[in-house]
């Protein structure tokens, strides 16, 4: 029986789904994200696909040659429930061997300030004023002492919940950094909305934290959270205002829905002072 694999090649913007022996292919346009580009990675990555995958935290590798890797469909549902799931997902990835030769990130909450401080520069003062009125004054400058592997996008369109658990796909921006970067990603009120979600209650948020807290690793990270959530966020607040700016034009409809996230993200950073 043929069997249904993903091809992602360099610098597409399409999934390709390929069906072994058969003679055509088929486009799909895949529930998740915006661009959807399944699973981007460049030449040298496929390291990172095959480290994973017989892990159950992501897609199984296939193939991967300099221009292109195929992974194994994950046949599943996209997440809705289940925060300590998603929690020991990201507790596995975040705590196992840090891999060699991904991009740094926001090692502190000073940088991820920064990085958002950037975004608020490059967009009208205007439509950044609610942001800015609730930019963190404190932030951290102690970088993390273990740089750990960081999806960056780990947001609901992202998990997939097959039958052997959840499995974390869309591994096209991963870094070494802070696992902090993830928890606020999956926190973030904005992030849901931009998936078309509501955001998580703080019963819920509490719960995941609690239960990503499990390990000693785990903790510490929980603990930096508490201190510079602020920061964190401020940054999500950041890309927000920037995408909505970009996308204004172009696509006015998402760029209206980047506006309602941010807000609700500016709510989000009220609350926590």
């Amino acid at each position: 029986m043929p069997r249904t694999v993903f091809v992602s090649r360099r610098d597409s913007t399409v999934a390709v789904v390929t069906v072994v022996k058969a003679e055509q292919t088929t486009r799909v346009r895949l529930p998740g994200g915006y661009r959807n580009e399944v699973w981007k990675v460049r030449s040298g990555r496929g390291w990172l696909i095959a480290a994973l995958g017989p892990r159950g935290l992501a897609p199984q590798l296939v193939k991967h040659v300099p221009d292109a890797v195929t992974y194994s469909f994950v046949p599943g549902t996209m997440w809705r429930s289940g925060v300590a799931d998603v929690a020991a997902l990201l507790s596995a990835i975040h705590h196992g061997p840090a891999p060699r030769g991904l991009r740094g990130l926001c090692a502190s909450a000073s940088k991820a300030r920064a990085h958002g401080d950037e975004m608020v520069a490059a967009v009208p003062k205007a439509l950044a004023a609610g942001l800015v009125a609730v930019r963190p004054i404190a932030a951290s400058s102690v970088a993390v002492k273990r740089p750990s592997l960081v999806h960056t996008d780990c947001g609901p369109g992202n998990l997939v919940r097959s039958r052997h658990g959840l499995v974390l796909i869309d591994w096209q921006c991963p870094g070494l950094g802070d696992p902090v970067e993830d928890l606020a990603c999956f926190i973030s009120p904005a992030m849901m909305i931009l998936y078309q979600r509501q955001p998580h209650s703080a019963r819920t948020i509490a719960k995941f934290l609690a239960a990503y807290s499990e390990s000693p690793q785990g903790r510490a990270a929980v603990t930096r959270y508490r201190r510079d959530a602020a920061a964190w966020h401020y940054r999500i607040g950041g890309y927000c205002v920037w995408r909505a700016e970009r996308l204004a034009r172009r696509l006015p409809r998402v760029a209206a829905r980047y506006r309602r996230a941010l807000a609700a993200e500016i709510t989000f950073l009220q609350d926590l002072s």
